[in-house]
């Protein structure tokens, strides 16, 4: 196989082309490339390190026209072309927006369909009233033989007592398309903003309500072990793609050491709950006094502290980013922790998996030059 190019170089490469690299997702032999043209318009590509010509030459088949490669290793994908998504492209042709495309692996669209009142038929008042705005509806695009898993995970989640989460409106397993429900509100990411939210403690009781909610079957199980392979996992594609300096990489292998160390002496949690696994400020939305939860699919069984570890890290990287302010962050913090009421146990062991999640986000964000932030402890310099 030809030697992984270091990221600096993917990242110089494509300014050549014209492109501004604003985040890549890292596999072991690729990189999926979310760019954006000299026109400010997003472009989704892939960096391929052996075999480009091939996967350019299958996607072009699924999608004539809309494959572009620029150099050896560069593949751009225009309107949603995918030989891994073959309904992508035509969702896309038909209208629909592309919200989240990582190439090969699943995509989001989003679109617009004209609003039928209850019962779907005329409305009273005759044809002089004004029309109402279209309904927004969304569809997950993944490969067709996940399509059942999704559909599974999602209607586990939706029925969880108490818990908002979209519903599965329609599903084509073969196609590979679930189209949900949309939930109203605000996601607290877009709150924190505007300083601390009403809904902060309500979003602590909704976590909650998930972590409390009665055990599934056929949920997987996803325990310390594991989240310490995920996180190793990225630090090593960020050393593989030399995204990290060999020093902050030292650094992130005894952080991982250390917040597995805090963890296990936190003591095993007294049962297992149901966890959303990337629970984050984007996957919360706030609606009056309804709070619900994005990107459920991710569905597990472990040890609550670590959605809620999750949580807090993301919080700290929203000021290290500048998104918000440390003090808003404490507060909002203070308020999440007061509305889900953790016991001592699971405090400590947040604590830990909210370090763990530090060093992830680390590695993370090594691959996002445009999301980068600056001050320790995400700093990749």
């Amino acid at each position: 196989m030809t030697p992984v190019i270091p990221f600096p170089t993917v990242g110089a490469t494509v300014a050549e082309h014209g492109l501004s690299l604003v985040r890549a997702h890292p596999r072991p032999d690729r990189l999926h490339l979310d760019l954006m043209d000299a026109d400010g318009r997003r472009v989704i590509g892939q960096w391929i390190v052996d075999g480009a010509e091939q996967v350019a030459a299958a996607t072009e088949a699924v999608a004539p026209g809309r494959v572009r490669r620029l150099g050896e290793h560069l593949v751009l994908q225009d309107g949603g072309a995918d030989r891994r998504l073959p309904a992508l492209a035509a969702l896309v042709a038909d209208g629909a927006e592309l919200v989240v495309h990582r190439p090969e692996r699943r995509a989001v669209v989003r679109t617009r369909v004209p609003h039928l009142p209850p019962g779907g038929g005329e409305r009273a008042g005759g044809a002089s009233a004004s029309p109402p705005p279209p309904d927004v509806v969304y569809t997950k695009v993944v490969r067709p033989r996940r399509t059942t898993d999704l559909v599974r995970r999602m209607q586990q989640a939706a029925a969880v007592p108490g818990l908002d989460v979209p519903r599965v409106v329609a599903a084509d397993e073969t196609a590979g398309t679930v189209r949900m429900s949309t939930l109203p509100g605000r996601t607290l990411h877009d709150l924190l903003v505007e300083g601390v939210p009403e809904a902060a403690a309500r979003i602590g009781a909704a976590v909650r309500t998930l972590h409390t909610a009665p055990q599934v079957d056929g949920v997987p199980a996803h325990d310390l072990a594991a989240e310490v392979d995920v996180t190793r996992g990225l630090i090593e594609l960020a050393r593989t793609h030399q995204a990290l300096g060999s020093r902050v990489l030292e650094t992130l292998w005894r952080d991982v050491e250390r917040a597995a160390t805090t963890i296990t002496l936190a003591g095993p949690a007294t049962r297992r709950s149901l966890l959303h696994r990337d629970l984050h400020d984007k996957q919360l939305l706030v609606d009056g006094d309804a709070v619900g939860m994005l990107d459920v699919d991710t569905l597990g069984l472990g040890d609550p502290a670590l959605d809620l570890g999750n949580l807090l890290a993301h919080l700290d990287l929203r000021v290290e980013q500048g998104w918000t302010t440390r003090q808003t962050a404490a507060v909002v913090e203070d308020e999440i922790l007061a509305g889900y009421r953790p016991d001592a146990r699971t405090r400590a062991a947040a604590a830990g998996y909210r370090a763990l999640t530090h060093a992830r986000l680390r590695a993370l964000y090594a691959f996002r030059p445009g999301d980068l932030p600056t001050r320790p402890p995400f700093a990749t310099a």
